[in-house]
């Protein structure tokens, strides 16, 4: 575990955290909330779009919101956690329960949004699917119910469980 790469918040991100005070973008702020200086980058993968985590990570330490941990500041052991999403048993009932959500509320409109969720091979995938289905939620149940039911299969391919010793 000590090739884990750890970051945790400076002052000047604390200061953005609890005050909001440089306006940093959605993206880059949701993963400063999450940077605790416990949390490895893979922990942190569950809060980025695939693609834009080490990119967000760089733009938030050239802009002085969060620092690299040295293996000697860290302190004792640590339990890593991974997406529990990650496992292909676990994403396919995550898919299996997102499409039965959606036909019980959508009924027979919701065929393409099914076969879009369906299609997807992995929890990353579904994630970066997941805005376009939301906004296709939105549309036909409302700002409210179609959000609310993105959030729901949202935090499921986030939610974080320990990593098994291998």
């Amino acid at each position: 575990m000590n090739d884990v790469i750890i970051y945790r918040k400076t002052a000047k991100g604390a200061e953005e955290v609890l005050e909001r005070t440089y306006g940093l973008e959605k993206h880059l702020r949701r993963v400063l909330i999450m940077v605790d200086g416990i949390k490895g980058l893979e922990e942190l993968s569950a809060f980025a779009r695939s693609n834009e985590l080490m990119s967000t990570i760089e733009q938030l330490v050239k802009q002085g919101f969060i620092e690299k941990l040295d293996a000697g500041e860290r302190t004792g052991s640590r339990i890593a956690f991974a997406p529990a999403a990650n496992d292909p048993g676990v994403f396919a009932l995550i898919k299996r329960s997102a499409m039965v959500d959606i036909r019980k509320r959508l009924g027979p409109v919701s065929s393409l949004l099914v076969e879009e969720i369906e299609a997807c091979k992995g929890p990353l995938e579904l994630r970066q699917k997941l805005r376009n289905i939301e906004n296709a939620l939105v549309h036909v149940l409302g700002p409210v119910e179609g959000a609310e039911l993105a959030r729901k299969i949202g935090s499921e391919l986030t939610r974080l469980v320990p990593l098994k010793d291998e």
